[in-house]
């Protein structure tokens, strides 16, 4: 299944770059804080790519963090409450069941 994936990969990554080779026109690429000059439309797309698998990668760890905490509080939750279970389980049912006074002393 890995030599698939990897495989599967790879010609999307060929597809990719034969895409981008067709795409040589020149542009002028004008963000808030910078101007730039005939820029290859190639490379904006590629970093737009680029910028957007790492703000997805970002957002993926910071979603798989807060997971991961979340379950260590959940299994902290889990292990205190079988504690007290375990612990009302094993209390002395006995203990007041012969302490009754039937009035026959």
């Amino acid at each position: 299944m890995k030599l698939v994936k990897i495989f599967v990969t790879l010609v999307a990554m060929i597809l990719v770059l034969l895409f981008l080779l067709q795409n040589t026109d020149l542009v002028n690429v004008n963000l808030i804080f910078a101007q730039y000059e005939e820029v290859s439309i190639a490379f904006v797309m590629v970093g737009a790519l680029a910028l957007g698998i790492l703000i997805g990668y970002g957002v993926a760890v910071a979603n798989i963090l807060s997971g991961k905490s979340e379950l260590r509080s959940l299994r902290t939750k889990n292990r205190r409450l079988s504690d007290e279970l375990n612990d009302l389980r094993n209390v002395a049912i006995d203990e007041g069941i012969y302490d009754l006074d039937d009035g026959d002393e």
